[in-house]
């Protein structure tokens, strides 16, 4: 006989994973266009006044980037310039997918800015 304690354990796990989607429950993404945008350059940190908005297009999900440079990076409902304290980073010659932060509305902002005084090319694809 199956002791009580571990049902209950049992229910509780299956509880936690009816609580995703299936495509949460699988990690799955739902495939888009394939929109490649003119390569972009990340200005000097010198200034965060050189940090480049890319406005995203409302049915981008997932936002490919390949950076030349190390650059600070972050999504933000409108232009927002980069802190090099808060925000993320893309080591550079990595090719990086991200999923584009939705719950900031139907407008979406990747806004990036180079880690040193060095500026180099930015490739962007949205999907």
């Amino acid at each position: 006989m199956i002791s009580q304690s571990f049902t209950e354990s049992r229910v509780n796990i299956m509880a936690k994973i009816h609580k995703r989607s299936v495509q949460e429950a699988l990690n799955a993404t739902v495939g888009g266009e394939w929109s490649v945008n003119s390569a972009g350059t990340a200005g000097s940190s010198a200034d965060v006044a050189n940090t480049i908005h890319l406005a995203l297009a409302t049915m981008t999900s997932t936002l490919g980037v390949y950076s030349a440079v190390e650059i600070y990076f972050n999504f933000a409902a409108s232009a927002t310039d980069v802190t090099a304290a808060n925000d993320l980073l893309i080591p550079k010659n990595t090719l990086t997918f991200l999923t584009v932060p939705r719950g900031l509305g139907n407008t979406v902002y990747f806004n990036y800015n180079s880690t040193s005084t060095t500026t180099g090319a930015v490739k962007t694809v949205e999907i």
